[in-house]
Formats: C-alpha cells, sequence, structure tokens
C-alpha cells in the first residue's frame, strides 16, 4: 500500500496548464502529440502513448475536434485533445461531444471551459487522497480489495449522474430550440 500513497501524494501536486500556458503558435500532429503526452503522461497508466496520429483523425472526423488549418492545429485544438484524452476513459464519444458544447457555451468559449475543467480535474485526482474525514487509505480500511471497490463504485455513480446530467441539458436545449 506504500507505493498506492507514494502515487497518490503525487496526485496531490499535478497540474493541468491553463488556456493562457497553451503554445499560441500553430502546431503540426506531432508536435500537438508530444504536447499531450508532455501534460498528461506524467498520469497515465496505459501502455503506448496517450493519443495517436489514428485518434486525432476520428475525433476531426467525428466532429469532436475542428478541421486543422492548413495541417496546422492551434492551443483550441490542443485544450480539446486534452479534455478528449480525459473525458473518453468515463463518457462515450457522442456524450463527450455533447459535453463539450455544452460547458463551451455556458463558460462563454473554449479558454474558460478549458481552465474550468482543468480545476476539476485536479480537484478530482486530490480528492483520490481525501475523503470524508481523512484519508483514502485510513486505518480502518487499509485493505487494497476494499479500496478497489470504493473506487469502482464511485465511478459507476459519477458516471451515472453525468450521464444524467447530460440527458437533461440536452433536454433543455432541445426545449429551447
Amino acid at each position: 500500500m506504500d507505493e498506492l500513497q507514494a502515487w497518490l501524494d503525487k496526485m496531490e501536486n499535478y497540474r493541468l496548464p491553463r488556456f493562457e500556458d497553451l503554445p499560441e503558435l500553430d502546431l503540426y500532429r506531432d508536435q500537438l502529440l508530444t504536447l499531450v503526452d508532455k501534460y498528461i503522461g506524467p498520469i497515465w497508466l496505459e501502455d503506448g502513448p496517450v493519443v495517436t496520429t489514428s485518434m486525432v483523425n476520428n475525433y476531426v472526423k467525428n466532429g469532436l475536434l475542428p478541421h486543422p488549418e492548413k495541417k496546422r492545429y492551434t492551443r483550441e485544438h490542443l485544450a480539446y485533445l486534452i479534455a478528449i484524452t480525459f473525458l473518453k476513459q468515463v463518457v462515450s464519444i457522442s456524450d463527450i461531444q455533447e459535453g463539450l458544447e455544452i460547458q463551451t457555451n455556458l463558460n462563454g468559449g473554449i479558454a474558460k471551459a478549458f481552465d474550468f475543467f482543468c480545476e476539476k480535474q485536479e480537484l478530482a485526482l486530490r480528492m483520490l487522497n481525501h475523503r470524508e474525514e481523512g484519508q483514502i487509505l485510513s486505518e480502518k480500511n487499509q485493505s487494497s480489495a476494499y479500496l478497489m471497490v470504493e473506487m469502482v463504485t464511485m465511478a459507476f455513480a459519477t458516471k451515472l449522474i453525468t450521464k444524467k446530467i447530460l440527458m437533461l441539458e440536452t433536454n433543455n436545449l432541445d426545449e429551447k430550440s
């Protein structure tokens, strides 16, 4: 459990860049992929790259990412790609598309929506290490099996409420149009 606690402690200090910290210069796809790996790589647990060329192509094709201009990507593309990379671990691509649209509109654009997302993601990662009255690895429940059940049930619950919120927001948008 010491290794898990060390990893949780590392999550306390993880920070994503804010929109203003993203490069203003247009990027080629390989530069885009390198930056996503730089920003997300420190907490990525999967083998292989964080994002691939085919993923980017599919996101553009499916409308999650805007088309690049003259094979160049902007910081808006980078912000969307970072958010999509996190979100696809939890929700479907169609839910991501709806959620990105809702959040971008609610926050008045991609810059504010991205910064809001980053703040909330960092908070969620810090919360892994803290819960209710104390540490997630409390004296009473130091079993990794117990913790695994606790985390998977929380993941399901948060995924469920996310889906319900998206359904409600989509219905609200439909009623307004």
